[in-house]
């Protein structure tokens, strides 16, 4: 969406009324307005639960809307590569490229997770991060609510794609999500899904744009780049791990950096500042 129409769909959903300021994540209306943009979006905090989230929201159906029809455009991310590119890309099994996941399958072996593992990657995209985890020894299913990416992933990359997550209850050694929460209208979509698939002992990994004030102090132009149209949330480590706990998790860790391992439930082990926040934890045997 251009800047343009962005400006003009806040505008015409700030006319039809007081814009619904409660939160997302917990419904609370207590919060702070944390930065405008455009005279008519800002970014909010819940006192409550400390979640950032964009005014005006968006209702689901039209957030279901926007990606399901392939309206979300962001480059390498959702753009399908030719055939040509996209043997070149396995050939090289994605090596140096903006999609490398050779670090996240580093962070998801020192949490323990064994060979043969079944994960269970949310939000997909066009298969190159679930295609990277099979590869590296990982049983993976995938879930992807775009229709022509979650075609391209079974097609191209033979991804096992599920049409329907109650299908995978407790089933799931890993929940894997990779940049999706941010997207999401209400945040505990992605948190009743975890909850629901994985087994006992089963590892939640959650990567995402780091919405910690830590980030902001140490890069406002970077960290406010980030919230918009595509971006309704900025979650942060508070809200991750509290939630997190909420639904029984334990050893919950958050950190801007990579992990080997798990820790106490704090933010001890690594820095705050980074771009990129890791939430791992644990539902209980």
């Amino acid at each position: 969406m251009s800047r343009f129409s962005y400006f003009s769909w806040a505008v015409q959903r700030c006319l039809r009324g007081a814009p619904d300021k409660t939160c997302p994540g917990c419904g609370s209306s207590d919060g702070r307005i944390v930065k405008r943009k455009y005279i008519v979006t800002s970014l909010r905090e819940c006192s409550i639960c400390r979640l950032r989230y964009r005014l005006p929201k968006d209702d689901p159906e039209s957030t279901q809307k926007f990606y399901a029809e392939e309206s979300y455009k962001q480059g390498f991310t959702t753009d399908l590569p030719s055939a040509v590119e996209l043997q070149s890309m396995l050939e090289s099994k994605f090596a140096g490229s903006e999609k490398d996941f050779s670090h996240r399958i580093d962070t998801l072996r020192g949490a323990g997770l064994r060979c043969g593992a079944r994960i269970l990657d949310f939000g997909c995209s066009w298969g190159y991060g679930s295609w990277q985890m099979r590869e590296a020894g990982f049983e993976v299913v995938s879930y992807e609510i775009g229709r022509d990416r979650a075609r391209y992933a079974h097609e191209y990359l033979q991804c096992r794609m599920v049409p329907r997550l109650d299908a995978l209850a407790g089933t799931v050694d890993c929940f894997f999500s990779s940049h999706v929460i941010e997207h999401l209208p209400n945040p505990n979509i992605m948190f009743d899904i975890a909850v629901n698939v994985l087994r006992p002992g089963g590892l939640l990994v959650c990567y995402c744009p780091n919405g910690a004030p830590e980030r902001e102090h140490s890069d406002p132009t970077a960290y406010h780049r980030n919230w918009g149209q595509v971006h309704p949330l900025m979650v942060g480590p508070d809200f991750l791990i509290s939630e997190a706990e909420r639904r029984g998790f334990v050893d919950c860790l958050a950190t801007s950096s990579p992990v080997h391992g798990r820790g106490a439930a704090s933010t001890a082990g690594g820095s705050l500042e980074g771009d990129e926040l890791l939430v791992t934890a644990l539902k209980p045997s």
